[in-house]
């Protein structure tokens, strides 16, 4: 049943002893919380709508310290629903003593998780006009242009060129490290990631 590993020098499992032991193995991973099967998943994504139904009913009847409630329990359910996130962002920003940071950090992060959707990127664009912030706007608007936002209505002609290697004239071509030419798109989307 067992054999011995020739290079660690430790005994393995063999098929059979490990087919008698699967039951206990599944029960293992199963209490641990790390399996998750199809109807996890199911019952996942119903957290996450009930939760954000809640978050936007709050939202709508002006409610936005318990739509941010919500919208932090649909993030808890699935860190990866961008949906979540501008939920969470629009409460945030939309408080009687709004928290811009915040809500910046939670548009971006919606926008990272869904960086083609246009709706995700004019609320960024939000926040980023209300703090001010020009270089981000511009940094959000190129990098919503080259992830395939529908972005036209503010940038009708495309971003601007930032650095000579841009430029579409040959002639005023300097040499430029590919990974130069767009750090504000990288700059964005490590901000999104923290």
């Amino acid at each position: 049943m067992l054999a011995q590993d020739t290079f660690s020098g430790r005994p393995w499992l063999s098929f059979t002893g490990l087919v008698r032991r699967l039951p206990l193995i599944a029960r293992y991973f199963r209490s641990e919380g790390r399996a998750m099967s199809g109807t996890d998943t199911i019952q996942r994504a119903e957290i996450v709508r009930y939760h954000l139904g809640r978050g936007r009913r709050a939202r709508e009847a002006g409610q936005f310290s318990f739509g941010c409630t919500e919208a932090r329990r649909a993030i808890d359910a699935n860190p990866g629903n961008p949906w979540s996130y501008a939920l969470l962002g629009q409460c945030l920003a939309r408080q009687s003593h709004p928290d811009l940071v915040e809500a910046r950090r939670a548009f971006e992060r919606a926008c990272a998780l869904d960086p083609s959707n246009g709706y995700f990127v004019r609320l960024l664009l939000e926040v980023l006009d209300a703090q001010g912030d020009a270089a981000a706007r511009d940094d959000a608007l190129s990098w919503s242009w080259w992830s395939g936002a529908p972005v036209e209505r503010w940038l009708p002609s495309g971003p601007r060129p930032r650095h000579p290697a841009d430029l579409p004239d040959a002639s005023a071509r300097v040499a430029v490290a590919p990974e130069t030419r767009s750090r504000g798109a990288v700059r964005l989307a490590e901000r999104a990631l923290v």
